[in-house]
Order: structure tokens, then sequence, then C-alpha cells
């Protein structure tokens, strides 16, 4: 084990598998029930909201796009902060993605996992057994992800590309069944269709919330900028990827939304018999086999092991880089010779998931993700303006129009996407969850203060040891 500069050795399919893999995940198991919810199970605002939100995710990535080729480093916006020599800022962002993006991503993985591998294997017992169960059994799987990661060369760039082909398998099954057993009728017919042309205007204004909530299926395309530092050629291939990655993951959401209303009326996604995941009670309620459900089930398990395979090579780099620009001790950058890999910074990564897998729900852990989303990428637009107006070295891909329009439309998402959290945290919060939501904002925004004060210290720890240099300096000058 030792410290090294991480190497180029992923082409465009790697970032581009790992871009589609890392977004499409647990999230699909729960935020389609979670949008449906917020706008009454109406089956045109669902489509809409999942529409609207890939669009919306459009103009980030575009602008992301830029600034990477700008600053082709290993870290996404925490590196691109660096630049700015922000540096009590970039260390409170650095550690919020960390503890609340990194950290929440990997949880939810975990949990959903498990989660199918008890009701695969029938385990018996109370809920709160089985989920306990649950838990466990995701956690041995990512075990075993991570010696994979560290041990086996090689596996990194490969792992993307299998396993993202493997996560389009059951959505693919999905897709077949809706074709082959659907009707559009089930969500469409003229009864329904009428009651939901006349309840769309009084339940519109919902559709802030539920866009807020699909942002957490659509985050993880940004895991190209947290590798930009490895990327093969990374002017050409980093724009490239990011742009066609989020088109290919809107088309997927959309199609995928259909084909659920195809198959069942989203007032019969939670009504059935079997698991909560709307998936599963989507195509129970079509009166299939249950051999069917549980080949479904079986496929997921492919959704998840992917999340989490792309989880551990890209989040990780961020605890590297982190490292390098003296947030995190220097042993972060330790890494196993034969793969390149920063094991430590795995394993730090690891241990944080861990506390969200055993103290929280899915449910509470997705809301967390989204609102760090939101309050980051509002921050990150702002570092984006700050660099093309005063860094020299700036790439400009887009003309001051162009550029403009994107910052100001991606600034007003970030903000509405804010706004949109807090309503359903504190919309659906008992008073135990209130206190608690609130504890969490409090922990997100105290790393601000805590990092101005590491940043006077650092800066007076510097000025003491150059002024003990000087003396020094000074003191063999007298001698001689």
């Amino acid at each position: 084990m030792e410290t090294e500069k991480l190497k180029r050795k992923y082409g465009f399919w790697s970032i581009f598998m790992m871009a589609i893999s890392a977004t499409i995940g647990s999230s699909i198991l729960i935020t389609f029930s979670s949008v449906g919810s917020q706008v009454a199970d109406n089956p045109i605002l669902m489509i809409l909201a999942w529409v609207i939100g890939g669009l919306l995710v459009l103009p980030e990535m575009i602008l992301f796009a830029e600034t990477a080729t700008s600053y082709p480093g290993n870290g996404t916006s925490y590196y691109w902060i660096r630049k700015a020599k922000w540096n009590a800022i970039s260390f409170w962002f650095g550690w919020v993605l960390v503890l609340f993006i990194s950290a929440t991503a990997i949880a939810t993985s975990i949990i959903a996992l498990g989660g199918v591998v008890v009701e695969l294997t029938g385990i018996e017992g109370s809920a709160e057994a089985k989920s306990w169960y649950g838990k466990l059994i995701g956690i041995g799987i990512l075990f075993l992800l991570v010696a994979f990661q560290i041990f086996v060369p090689k596996g990194s760039g490969r792992g993307q590309i299998v396993f993202t082909l493997l996560k389009m398998l059951p959505i693919g099954f999905v897709l077949i069944l809706a074709m082959i057993k659907g009707n559009l009728s089930n969500s469409f017919n003229s009864e329904t269709l009428d009651k939901n042309l006349g309840e769309i205007y009084m339940s519109s204004f919902m559709l802030l919330p539920a866009i807020a909530l699909t942002s957490f299926a659509y985050s993880g395309m940004e895991a190209i900028t947290y590798v930009s530092g490895e990327v093969i050629n990374p002017k050409k291939n980093i724009p490239r990827a990011l742009i066609w990655s989020t088109i290919a993951i809107i088309l997927i959401y959309t199609f995928l939304i259909i084909g659920l209303l195809a198959l069942a009326n989203p007032k019969d996604w939670t009504n059935a018999q079997g698991s909560g995941n709307v998936w599963t009670n989507a195509i129970m309620h079509g009166g299939l086999p249950k051999w069917v459900s549980n080949t479904f089930n079986i496929l997921t398990g492919f959704i998840f092991i992917g999340s989490l395979n792309a989880y551990l090579v890209y989040h990780s780099r961020l605890i590297f880089k982190m490292s390098e620009e003296k947030d995190l001790f220097k042993i972060f950058q330790l890494t196993y010779k034969k793969t390149n890999m920063p094991w430590f910074a795995i394993v730090l990564m690891v241990l944080i998931s861990l506390i969200y897998v055993l103290f929280s729900t899915l449910l509470d852990v997705m809301t967390y993700l989204t609102l760090a989303l939101a309050v980051l990428k509002f921050i990150t637009q702002i570092n984006i303006i700050y660099l093309r107006l005063k860094d020299p070295n700036y790439v400009k891909m887009y003309n001051n129009y162009i550029f403009w329009f994107l910052a100001l439309v991606s600034s007003a998402i970030a903000i509405l996407m804010f706004v949109g959290t807090i309503m359903v945290m504190f919309a659906t919060a008992g008073a135990t969850t209130l206190w608690w939501n609130l504890g969490v904002i409090g922990i997100m925004f105290i790393g601000l203060p805590i990092g101005i004060i590491k940043v006077k210290i650092q800066k007076k720890l510097e000025n003491k040891k150059l002024e003990n240099k000087q003396e020094q300096q000074e003191k063999i000058e007298v001698q001689k």
C-alpha cells in the first residue's frame, strides 16, 4: 500500500456507463411511488414530473461539461471551488458531499438491496426483524464489492460497463411486460382521464415537490466529474458523456413511467399484496404468476449492486481529492498499487454509510440527499459563474448569451428544488421526525463556520512556520 497519483484510464464508454450506472439505482424503486403521492396519483402529472425533472437537469449538465473540461481533475465541484480559492466553503462543501451525498447514496442501495434479498429468500419474522436482516445482507454484499474494487486489476473500468448492462435487465423486463400485458386504459380510460384532466389544475402546484423528488432519481450523471482526472482525452469525452448520458436517462425514465402506468393504475402500486416496491405491485396486480415477480426481484439486485459498484469508484475520488487539498489527512491518499485504487478513502466512505444504514429509513435518507443536492447545486452555479468571469484559464465552450441563460436557469432550478424538498420534509414529518429533520439541516450548515475557523488556524500555522523559517535564515546569515 502506498500513496500515488491516480492515472488516466477511463474512455468514453466507461464514463458514459458510469453515469448511467450511478444514476439508475435504488431511487427508481422509491421515487416512482413518492412522486405519485405528491400529485395525488395523477398519471398525467406523473409523466410531466419525470419529463420536466429530467429536462431541468440538462442545463446543469451542459454547464458541468464546460467547467469539467476547463479543470480536468478529480473531485467535481469541490475541486472547482478550490480553484476559486474559496477554502472555507470548499471544506464545508466537501464534507456535505461526503456526509450527505456519497454516504446516503450508498446507504439507499444497501437498504434496498437487502430488502429485495429478504423478500426473495422468504425470511420470516416481524417487519423490524426483516428490516435488520436485509440491512446485514446488504452490508455483506457491500464488503464483497469493496474487495472487488480494491484487489481486482482493471475491475473498476470494466465493472462499470458490465454492471450498467446488467442494470438494464430489470428495466427491459418491465417494459417487455408492459408491451405484452400492459394496457394504457388501466390509467387512461375515459372515466379516469376526465377525472385526471379535471384534477390537473387543482393539483398542479404539487408538481414542485414532485419534481424535487425526481432529482433524487436523476442525481448521478455528475459522477463523470468526480473522475475527470482519470479520463482519457477529457476535453472530448467528458462533454459528450455528460450530455448523452443525461438524454439517455430521461428517455429511460419516461418509457419506464409509461410502462408502469400501462401495467397498473397508480392506486394499485401500493394496494397489491407483496412488497412495497411499485414495480412488483404493478406486476402482481396484472395477475401474472409469482415467478414473474420473483424474476424481476432477482434482476433488480443488479441495479443495487451496479449502483454500489459505481459509488465506490467515483465517491472515493472526492475523499482522495480532499486529502490532496489538506481538508483530510494524507492517509486517505493510500492506494493499492496493483489496482491504483484509493482503498483508505473507500473505507472511510463505507463507514459513514453504515451509520445511515443502521439508524435511518430509506425515505429519510433519500430526503437528506435531495436537500443536500439542492444546496450544493446552487453554490456550484455561483462558483461556475465566478470562475468563468475571473479565471483566465477557464475554457469557454459557449458564448455569453448561452452561458448566462444556462446559469440563471440552473440557479433558479436549484432554489425551486430546495423549496420543494423542504415542502416534502415538513409536510410528511411527525413531531419526532420534524425535530430530527431540523437537526440534520443544522448539521448540514454548521460545517461552514467550522471551515472558516479551520482556514484561519491553517493561515496562522503557515504564517508561524514562515516566520520560523525566516528566523532560521537570519541566524544562519548572522553566523556567517
